[in-house]
């Protein structure tokens, strides 16, 4: 009689699980949910994204609308609402006037003549901190000494070789102020330009970064690029073998740093994509997910962005706030990511300048000033409010090519444990004492009816409380293609000193296609590193 057949082995499987990398999610969810909220990647770890802290509370009920740093004058330039303030090394508000508009996009530059010129697409308006007398803002066809103001709506605003340049916005013509003169204006040939290769109008003149005296003009549909060649009867020539289809969707996207120009683009025949310009070239660089998703939105046109550096990585953050998006992109790794709020709403920058060693931005939110930072690894509102940055990274999917169901062993990846997780909590007492005995006007002392004498209320003290905070990490699995989660299996991460590096979960059932989604809960900061998934069938 035969042996029987020796039974199948089932041998252990190591796939890697990418915990490791950006947002590189698919049209649909069952392509890929991949996906990464308020990290970054970094010499091939997944660490923190900035953190921020409100360091000055102005106008709490209004919308940061610009920030701007003066490097010669060593202050900011913030608008909240309609109000216009100075913010000095020390972090002190000087309230310099009000705009004639309360919400909608300001820009902000600067001339060498110490004017600071500021467009709300209603007038132009200039602080003179060199002024001998108390500076004021001019409003211009209001306050101007000299001539007339030909703009009927400026809009963008920039400086190039001594002249501020202003885009009039439903027009095709953009203008040059006189030689270091905010408030000197004028219609003549030799101070109009015009946007000329297709039908449209103006949107922004942008000098390009690193490009000498070259300019980028933004029109909504198509951008062209001009060169100062400072001739007698207008400075600018355009360039006659230059243009690119592809115009602006909201000035407020586009954001210059390094030998990069970024923005948010459309034409008549294209919808939502991320362009960038650098060194006489142009490039959509959005991926098929990042178009499908953008390509969705109810109302792009609403958008802000802006550039910074990040440790190292030039980043471009860009915000949707009537869809509840942000986004940001890293110049170095090549990656979109999500950032967000505690509540995973849109982020709250509106855009954000270096000053004085740090960076701050005005919020979309209210009217605070915030500090911007990798040394942030929360975030802090006023009076000691201290929120949690939500940190999620959705892993790409888990599929064999034979498509058979394989049984989840185990998953692993290394992070970072045994790291100091202190928050300090401002609270505020009940009231610390007894304060006046009340009188009435012909001096005799109030009580209740049961004679209680009626008192003023002291003032409440405020304590700093250090707390050390405990931190964990969440796993929930998607069995079904990326379309829902199960339950989080909760995994404590080491106390402080113990550093042993291994964070594993252990028989995660059966699957052909899972999806792994991963929450760094915790004040601290993260970091973590690529795994493997044991499998076998």
């Amino acid at each position: 009689m035969p042996s029987p057949a020796p039974k199948a082995r089932q041998e252990i499987q190591e796939v890697q699980l990418k915990v490791v990398g950006g947002n590189k999610f698919g049209r649909y969810d069952k392509i890929s949910q991949e996906q990464t909220f308020n990290m970054i990647v970094s010499d091939d770890a997944l660490v923190d994204y900035a953190g921020y802290k409100d360091v000055l509370t102005q106008s709490p009920d209004l919308p940061g609308r610009a920030i701007y740093s003066s490097v010669p004058g060593a202050f900011m330039i913030c608008v909240w609402g309609e109000g216009v303030f100075k913010i000095s090394q020390g972090l002190s508000a000087t309230f310099l006037g009000n705009l004639a508009t309360g919400t909608g996009d300001v820009f902000i530059s600067e001339n060498n003549n110490k004017e600071i010129a500021i467009t709300d697409q209603k007038h132009l308006y200039v602080y003179n901190y060199g002024a001998p007398t108390t500076p004021v803002i001019q409003t211009s066809g209001v306050d101007f000494m000299v001539g007339t103001f030909p703009i009927t709506t400026p809009g963008y605003i920039s400086f190039q070789n001594g002249r501020l340049i202003i885009a009039d916005l439903h027009t095709t013509n953009w203008y040059l102020s006189d030689f270091n003169k905010a408030t000197v204006w004028s219609n003549g040939s030799a101070f109009v330009g015009a946007l000329q290769s297709k039908p449209d109008t103006v949107q922004a003149a942008v000098p390009t970064p690193g490009g000498g005296n070259n300019l980028v003009l933004f029109g909504h549909n198509v951008i062209e690029q001009w060169q100062d060649i400072n001739t007698a009867l207008f400075p600018y020539q355009r360039s006659s073998t230059f243009n690119v289809d592809y115009g602006c969707l909201n000035a407020s996207s586009i954001a210059a740093l390094d030998t990069f120009v970024v923005w948010l683009s459309a034409n008549e025949q294209s919808g939502t994509t991320l362009m960038v310009y650098s060194g006489n070239q142009v490039e959509s660089i959005s991926t098929d997910g990042m178009d499908y998703t953008l390509n969705g939105l109810t109302n792009p046109s609403n958008c802000t962005g802006f550039l910074f550096r990040q440790d190292g990585h030039l980043l471009y953050q860009f915000t949707f706030p009537d869809d509840n998006l942000s986004y940001v992109y890293d110049f170095n790794t090549k990656l979109f990511f999500t950032v967000t709020d505690e509540n995973y709403n849109y982020h709250i920058a509106r855009n954000v300048v270096f000053f004085n060693n740090h960076y701050y931005f005005v919020s979309l939110k209210g009217g605070n000033l915030y500090r911007f930072g990798t040394q942030y690894t929360n975030f802090e509102y006023e009076e000691g409010n201290i929120q949690q940055i939500p940190r999620d990274r959705v892993c790409p999917p888990l599929r064999l090519p034979s498509q058979r169901m394989y049984i989840i062993k185990s998953l692993g990846f290394t992070v970072e444990n045994g790291q100091p997780n202190e928050i300090t909590v401002q609270e505020r007492n009940s009231y610390t004492g007894v304060g006046e005995i009340l009188d009435t006007e012909g001096l005799s002392e109030l009580s209740t009816e049961g004679l209680t004498m009626i008192a003023t209320e002291g003032s409440p003290s405020v304590v700093n409380t250090i707390t050390t905070a405990s931190e964990n990490i969440d796993l929930s699995v998607s069995k079904d293609g990326g379309v829902s989660f199960g339950s989080s299996w909760r995994k404590p991460m080491n106390p402080v000193g113990k550093r042993r590096s291994r964070m594993i979960w252990q028989r995660l059932g059966q699957a052909n296609d899972s999806t792994y989604r991963i929450k760094f809960v915790g004040y601290g900061r993260f970091v973590a590193f690529d795994g493997v998934v044991e499998v076998f069938q």
